[in-house]
């Protein structure tokens, strides 16, 4: 890995401890790593590197003090320099549509599948049964029969076309040529992505930008119409990346019950109940304000600092009746208001 991209993740300009960051890119899933990941607008880096060893990315970060672009103080946190700002303001790599935490447990998955589906429904459009099919496993194949078969087969084409162009036309020509090159069909044979990407780009960048690129591509089909073919189709694949005990926990929520209540009907502890609502704040619109005291409220509001330099030991020594699951709640709401998320 460059030490480089490291940089990159400190780029939100506060004082963090590397040691939770480390936990983020391994893709260890407790509320406070996931917290950490939003607070600082890192969450997209998710599980990233899982292969990383601590001693690797230490080594990482050492690199980086010692060329004087971090810096670290006496209680050991972490912070971008001056230098070190300068250096990420020349770069170009904003990696703004990797989203591993949203696409990356299954994103490889679904691109294959992506790639079956076009080879068979083009074979399809020629009546040509004659052809070796990209996929053998039942996985693919089963889901690929059901999605074909749901619709006559002129309709199956017509939408397919349909929602191609409409995503394509969203991507650059760079990005639309990568994706296409790789599709195989009637008379044709796609390449492989290590076959379109500059031989010259170091492994983990190239790692980096078939994330961006594929990452993309999801965003632009799951953002599609609510009747569209490819966005119905890659739904299954989607929810594989979510936490199904926290989605059972979110079906709950729409009976307005109280997290005892919920922790009850679940038979779970409170505290885990607690944990998937903070899960479920960081990225979806729900009713934050009910598990949150009228007294957290009152304290919190006055407070000035930005909320990223809270330190939940130093306010507990202030009021000591402050709850943690309100405290965590309060500002991921209102980091999600003024991020306007």
């Amino acid at each position: 890995m460059d030490p480089y991209f490291i940089l990159t993740l400190f780029q939100h300009g506060y004082k963090v401890r590397t040691s939770t960051l480390y936990h983020l890119l391994k893709g260890k899933r407790t509320s406070s790593v996931l917290i950490y990941g939003f607070m600082y607008q890192n969450l997209r880096f998710f599980q990233l590197t899982p292969e990383l060893t601590e001693s690797q990315f230490n080594k990482l970060v050492n690199t980086l003090l010692e060329e004087q672009l971090l810096n670290k103080d006496k209680d050991g946190d972490v912070q971008l320099t001056v230098a070190g700002d300068e250096l990420l303001k020349s770069q170009k790599n904003a990696h703004q549509w990797i989203n591993n935490y949203r696409f990356g447990k299954t994103d490889e998955e679904i691109w294959r599948f992506l790639q079956f589906m076009v080879q068979v429904v083009s074979h399809l459009s020629y009546n040509n049964k004659q052809y070796v099919p990209l996929e053998q496993s039942p996985l693919y194949q089963g889901h690929l029969k059901k999605r074909i078969t749901s619709l006559p087969r002129a309709e199956l084409i017509k939408k397919l076309k349909t929602d191609w162009y409409s995503v394509f036309s969203q991507l650059s020509k760079e990005e639309a040529d990568y994706f296409a090159m790789q599709f195989s069909g009637y008379q044709q044979i796609g390449k492989t992505a290590f076959q379109l990407l500059d031989e010259t780009i170091a492994p983990f960048d190239r790692y980096l930008l078939k994330k961006e690129r594929l990452h993309h591509l999801l965003f632009l089909i799951e953002n599609l119409a609510e009747t569209s073919f490819l966005k119905e189709t890659i739904q299954p694949f989607l929810q594989k990346n979510e936490n199904q005990s926290m989605n059972e926990t979110k079906l709950l929520l729409k009976e307005h019950l109280s997290v005892e209540e919920i922790a009850w009907q679940r038979k779970m502890k409170q505290s885990t109940i607690q944990d998937h609502l903070i899960e479920l704040a960081l990225t979806e619109q729900i009713f934050i304000d009910r598990y949150i005291s009228a007294e957290t409220y009152h304290y919190l509001d006055k407070l000035q600092t930005p909320c990223e330099q809270w330190i939940y030991r130093s306010l507990k020594k202030e009021n000591d009746t402050l709850d943690y699951f309100e405290y965590r709640l309060y500002q991921i709401q209102k980091l999600r208001k003024e991020r306007d998320v």
